[in-house]
């Protein structure tokens, strides 16, 4: 119940009493503001998830909001997982691995394993519905220019899968800027109708609001909201299409030192609002300036809905993601 901390006009034990009844799902917060859900929620305290009423509100905020849908009041469509290629990754998230219908943060230094993850998801994923290809299996949002073709290669020719076709199936959306990256997430859904994508990675999601940020030529106040806007927009297509978002972030640390506790990521205040599940990677340079441990990475679960703090192990090699045994 986190969403109502800001929402002081609900009255919190009459939503509490519809959500358990399963009349409106907490995700149908991220879709209006406070004064639209208090008209939902004043119209009449008995409305019913079949009624004729609540059909008629919806189709009102379709009109408005093309994301509200009678998904967010019922959710019939099974959630499922992503695996990132390492059962020791999949245990702090259930176990099974990304979950769709979620956005899933992994943030961390440089070098700390976030990009390799994100483009072993894009392959895996090409594995898990490779009995039933869409045109493109994933959407990649490159901010940094992190996209490396030959990796996706390296790791699909590892699985036996068919290299070629697994990067063909990949749609690279390219970010230079700030105001290109408004433009693709205004996109975002219509890429999602016509290709029947299952999964997305932004690499990094804070790039370019760090440094409009760092600019100074914009109301720093503003540049939040917008960021929230979009973080409000990812969250809710998860959520529509059951599909796993993950996203990257770099970290504000200035440590110099190994120190997996004092690192947060940018905007972490901003994020914790739409983002619930968020992984810390980290190396420690003791090992990994050892030849035999250069890909040893540690993964900490650092914030979850659904699964206590844990740290765990991987390892980054040639052929992708895998366990240190």
């Amino acid at each position: 119940m986190n969403s109502l901390k800001n929402l002081e006009e609900i009255d919190q034990v009459l939503f509490n009493k519809l959500k358990e009844k399963g009349w409106i799902n907490p995700s149908f917060l991220g879709l209006l503001n406070r004064n639209e859900i208090k008209k939902v929620l004043d119209l009449k305290p008995d409305l019913t998830v079949n009624s004729a009423d609540l059909e008629e509100i919806m189709n009102n905020y379709k009109k408005k909001n093309q994301l509200v849908s009678k998904e967010y009041f019922n959710l019939t469509k099974s959630s499922w997982h992503l695996t990132t290629g390492s059962i020791n990754l999949d245990r702090l998230l259930l176990t099974k691995g990304v979950p769709s219908r979620k956005m899933t943060l992994l943030y961390g230094k440089f070098r700390s394993g976030k990009s390799q993850i994100a483009h072993q998801c894009c392959v895996n994923s090409y594995d898990q519905f490779q009995e039933k290809l869409p045109k493109y299996v994933s959407l990649f949002i490159d901010t940094e220019g992190t996209f490396r073709p030959e990796r996706i290669q390296q790791m699909a020719n590892a699985k036996g899968l068919p290299v070629d076709d697994v990067l063909r199936r990949i749609y690279i959306i390219q970010i230079q800027s700030n105001s290109e990256l408004k433009l693709a997430f205004s996109k975002v859904e219509e890429i999602l109708l016509d290709y029947k994508i299952k999964f997305i990675a932004i690499d990094s999601l804070t790039n370019f609001v760090r440094l409009e940020i760092a600019k100074k030529e914009k109301e720093v106040n503003l540049i939040i909201t917008e960021f929230s806007q979009i973080l409000r927009k990812l969250s809710n297509l998860a959520i529509k299409f059951n599909i796993p978002i993950l996203c990257t972030s770099q970290v504000s640390s200035t440590l110099n030192n190994f120190n997996f506790f004092d690192i947060v990521p940018i905007l972490s205040t901003t994020l914790n609002t739409y983002i619930k599940e968020w992984i810390l990677l980290g190396e420690n340079p003791q090992f990994t300036s050892m030849p035999e441990n250069s890909g040893r990475r540690f993964a900490h679960l650092v914030n979850s809905e659904s699964n206590s703090e844990e740290i765990s192990q991987f390892l980054i090699t040639t052929e992708g993601i895998i366990d240190i045994y």
